[in-house]
């Protein structure tokens, strides 16, 4: 792939440059910008130094060359002054181009995007003016378009054909179709698809599954233009290849889009994230839509300015979506949010709208809406179920960009009665808000046991099975469904003796639950009298009361990114001291440790511009997120350092690595100490300041580290990922994620070692702690104390209240010298 320079006179022109470039390919493309000069009084300029350094660093990532756009000027003499400065290895790579910096640069970084060499993208970004020109002239009314791909060129006469036949079990259903549309994007040719009568173009996901193409139906596909036997050799081995479809992914898509063939039980199958059972009637969440009304526009271009950048926003929040989605329950689960940001891309759909604006003199919410509207009806009059339920698709993504229109938010979820939820996905924000006393569990199409709506599913003890797959969408409100959480299991419109059999097993889990937290007030010591710490993990300052109901004697987590996540700006100092005083008060004096802001790449949040990572979870995560940017960091100190003098809290700061990197955060913690003292306010002395331990380094350093803090908590869920090297969200090496490998398990030895020797407690508030079959074991490792969601405290409670100490070590030597994770769970009976 080939690479950018931008070169200006203005370094912030460059830098915005760069800016709407990246906005375009979301960092698929390396792209460097350089501009002005070293003289604060004159920073207008070039300096040579200055680009050979960008195209030499440009040069070292990008293989196939590197394309430079500069304004005017000294900026072009600068660029071939560096050329001259240049390996020869290097400048025989590298090309100057002499389109206009802004549009070319953005359809130089598209064309790199998908492949093209040097002096493809250099021929387009000299072409890159056209568009605007379309745009202003009024006899035309051509606006410019947000296809992300190869501008088509217009059919000749050489047309290239081919017939093909679809092998793929549900046809060019979303993700096969999207694979189409994507190869074809790639290509300048004028691309068409033809089934029958009907034909559409091979780059418009909407056209293309409006074809309703099935299994054995035969397809032609035709090309012209000056790429056309290439684009034409592509699509035909794209065919050869499944449409990119593996057979494991046809039988999911068939197990979700027809239940009732694939199992004989009538069950839907998910990830059962939150144990218990549930049978009633369905409510379906959808992303709602706000009202809109035509109005007379006299400024058509401009509406359809903010429209264009209404779609731009909505992919970027798509593609945020997809990076999540794929960390908490894999690529496969993410990939509608690849088939939405298609959708939201097609070029047919967003110019009927922006016609519509500039022929009809209307507003962009109103024409958009009409659109989309339209759209989804064309899907429903399919005689397909499947390509019916796609409706759901458009209506959903270009709800998305109807809502940034007219800056309506959705709508919270009210239950008028009691009811099972269903929808494509929950944000923290709609399961906080859920009222207890109606809601009887939660039934999403995507995210997976680590996702928000489980983590907060459990947490509020609402039974849920997550990732249930597209066939959810036959779930209509009012139907009746029953849930397993313990199994994952949903069925639709079950018969009398399921719903019996679900309620009656609802009532008995109930009733244990009633029974647990009765026992669970009670302390958690061992037969021989050791006491052992249980305590709650938390999202939000809400969930405190609920895990002191379960019984807990503490906050051993409370999770403070659900603070920033789902708003548009990061939490001021007074909203966060607030907070974390409402926690505290509510444990009523009880420790609540509190970790500070844990997001990086893997868990995107849209306002503090998360870097893209091409490995976010070995990235800037945690601490180092945080330390990059001081100002955050020294907001969420200084509420956590006012209100640690008032309430028993405590700090923790995840992600350590080393003994520097620490030493870095407590000096930075002292300053903004002093900083509060400076201005008048009185501060506690000692703040009780731990550490999370889920970094292979920071076991191998646990003396070290345990000698400058108060106290340890392992994360098994990111050490065990860590120690395995196998990413926790990738379902191929998912088997290796297991937090009973006798590897993660000697780490856990190893630090509480550490801590015993320092005199320091320790720990753990991984998924591990809440298991109640390992609780002997993690007391023989030598763990104080144990952290997890509110309804596993009553029972990992009663686990402690029946060992012996000398029992618990026994079992933890066993299970040290096992060989597998199996043989450790042999153990644990």
């Amino acid at each position: 792939m080939i690479g950018i320079v931008i070169v200006s006179h203005s370094q912030k022109l460059a830098e915005g440059v760069l800016e709407l470039a990246s906005q375009m390919v979301q960092g698929s493309v390396v792209i460097k910008a350089t501009g002005g000069i070293d003289d604060p009084d004159n920073p207008i300029g070039t300096d040579p130094m200055k680009v050979m350094e960008a195209i030499e660093s440009v040069a070292a990532s990008a293989k196939d060359g590197v394309l430079v756009l500069m304004d005017l000027g000294s900026a072009l003499m600068s660029a071939e002054t560096a050329l001259d400065f240049l390996p020869d290895e290097i400048r025989e790579k590298v090309l100057l181009c002499s389109a206009p910096i802004v549009e070319g640069t953005m359809a130089a970084a598209v064309q790199a995007s998908v492949g093209a060499s040097l002096q493809e993208a250099s021929a387009e970004a000299a072409t890159a003016l056209d568009v605007k020109i379309q745009q202003l002239a009024p006899i035309t009314g051509e606006t410019l378009t947000t296809r992300d791909c190869v501008p088509e060129i217009e059919p000749s006469e050489n047309e290239l054909s081919t017939e093909l036949v679809i092998i793929n079990k549900m046809g060019l259903h979303a993700r096969p179709a999207a694979n189409l549309v994507s190869t074809a994007g790639k290509f300048k040719s004028s691309i068409k698809v033809r089934k029958g009568e009907k034909t559409a173009s091979a780059k418009s996901i909407n056209q293309v599954a409006l074809l309703s193409v099935k299994n054995g139906d035969t397809i032609e596909i035709t090309a012209s233009g000056p790429d056309a036997q290439e684009a034409l050799e592509a699509l035909i081995k794209l065919h050869a290849d499944n449409f990119g479809e593996r057979d494991e992914d046809v039988t999911e898509i068939v197990q979700e889009t027809r239940p009732s063939v694939q199992h004989t039980d009538g069950t839907i199958c998910g990830a059962p994230a939150s144990a218990g059972y549930a049978v009633g009637v369905a409510y379906v969440h959808q992303a709602s839509l706000p009202d809109v009304e035509r109005t007379t526009v006299t400024d058509s271009a401009a509406e359809i300015k903010r429209l264009d950048q209404a779609i731009s926003s909505a992919l970027s929040d798509l593609k945020q979506l997809q990076l999540e989605t794929e960390k908490t329950a894999g690529k496969s689960s993410a990939a509608i949010f690849k088939v939405h940001a298609l959708i939201l891309s097609d070029q047919d759909m967003r110019d009927k709208a922006a016609s519509a604006i500039s022929e009809q003199n209307i507003n962009a919410d109103f024409a958009w809406f009409e659109v989309m509207d339209s759209m989804a009806a064309d899907f429903r009059s399919l005689d397909d179920p499947y390509m019916q339920a796609r409706a759901a698709d458009v209506i959903d993504c270009g709800g998305r960009v109807l809502r940034i229109l007219t800056g309506v938010t959705e709508q919270a979820i009210h239950l008028k009665e009691e009811s099972i939820i269903v929808a494509e996905d929950l944000s923290p924000s709609d399961v906080a808000g859920l009222d207890l006393k109606k809601v009887l569990g939660v039934i999403t199409a995507i995210g997976g046991i680590t996702s928000h709506a489980a983590i907060l599913s459990r947490s509020m003890g609402i039974p849920a099975v997550i990732g249930a797959g597209e066939s959810i969408q036959q779930i209509t409100n009012g139907k009746i469904i029953a849930l397993d959480g313990f199994e994952g299991k949903v069925w639709i419109d079950p018969d009398q003796s399921v719903k019996d059999e679900t309620a009656k097993k609802r009532a008995t889990w109930l009733a244990e639950c009633e029974e647990a937290k009765t026992k669970g007030a009670a302390p958690a010591k061992t037969l021989d009298g050791t006491e052992i710490m249980v305590m709650g993990n938390i999202g939000i300052p809400s969930d405190a009361p609920r895990v002191l109901e379960y019984g807990a004697e503490g906050v051993g987590l409370f999770r403070t990114e659900f603070l920033f996540q789902d708003r548009t700006a990061a939490p001021d100092e007074e909203e966060q001291f607030a907070a974390y005083v409402e926690a505290a008060k509510a444990m009523q004096d009880r420790p609540v440790i509190i970790r500070t802001l844990d997001i990086g790449g893997d868990k995107p949040v849209k306002y503090l511009d998360t870097p893209k990572e091409d490995n976010p979870f070995l990235g800037e995560r945690g601490v180092r997120f945080c330390m990059a940017r001081p100002e955050l960091f020294r907001t969420q100190l200084r509420a956590l350092l006012r209100a640690a003098t008032t309430e028993n809290i405590w700090i923790m700061y995840p992600m350590i690595s080393d003994v520097d990197e620490l030493t870095s955060v407590l000096d930075f913690q002292a300053k903004v100490r002093d900083e509060l003292i400076s201005e008048g306010l009185t501060i506690a002395d000692k703040v009780k300041t731990g550490i999370m331990i889920e970094v292979p380094s920071a076991v191998a350093m646990a003396d070290k580290l345990a000698a400058i803090c108060d106290f340890f908590s392992i994360g098994t869920n990111d050490l065990t990922q860590y120690v395995m090297a196998a990413d926790r969200g990738n379902g191929s090496v998912s088997k290796l994620c297991d937090n009973l490998n006798p590897a993660v398990l000697r780490m856990v030895a190893m630090t509480c070692n550490a801590a015993k020797a320092a005199g320091i407690e320790v720990g753990m508030c991984g998924e591990l702690a809440g298991n109640s079959k390992a609780a002997p074991l993690l007391l023989g490792l030598g763990l104080d104390e144990l952290s997890m969601n509110g309804p596993a405290i009553p029972s990992v409670k009663e686990a402690i209240r029946n060992v012996h100490m000398n029992d618990c070590r026994a079992l933890a030597e066993k299970a040290l010298t096992a060989k597998s994770s199996d043989e450790v769970k042999a153990l644990l009976v």
